[in-house]
């Protein structure tokens, strides 16, 4: 409920930003056209620094409410990875130490030929993983969607 509510406050403002900026074009535009361009209340130099500014602030406020539940969000794939099997979860961890990258090699020196090729090809039906072939080896590498978990 908490997200619904956020993403209606967030359209409600770039809603009002397009609306005002949409308005105030027609204003200068119809002020221009009348030729009474340079009496307008509002000088249209102003009028671009202004709503750039709005604009700024608009998208700091979108950003600061939205925050939240990007950050939740990571955590709640981190809980996830908690209750990966103890081999899976040994092998994320293993592609983390190595920056994201590891040797299909390496991991299978640690368990196994076997246990290795089945654990990753889970890992990578799910999601977590990719397997790049290059030339004799296969590289893993963590998926672009849990590249997070590397910058601590």
């Amino acid at each position: 409920m908490e997200l619904k509510r956020k993403l209606i406050i967030f359209g409600i403002l770039v809603s009002t930003f397009v609306f005002s900026v949409s308005f105030a074009t027609l204003y200068a535009q119809t002020h221009i056209i009348e030729g009474t361009a340079c009496s307008c209340t509002l000088p249209i130099p102003l009028l671009i620094p202004m709503f750039s500014s709005f604009g700024i602030l608009v998208g700091l406020v979108s950003f600061y409410l939205l925050l939240p539940t990007i950050e939740r969000s990571k955590k709640e794939i981190k809980n996830w990875i908690e209750l990966l099997d103890p081999l899976e979860k040994e092998i994320i961890e293993m592609i983390i130490e190595g920056e994201g990258r590891i040797t299909q090699a390496k991991i299978s020196r640690k368990i196994g030929k076997v246990k290795a090729f089945r654990v990753l090809e889970r890992l990578k039906k799910r999601g977590l993983i990719e397997k790049i072939k290059e030339k004799k080896t296969n590289l893993i590498k963590l998926s672009n969607k849990f590249e997070f978990l590397l910058k601590k």
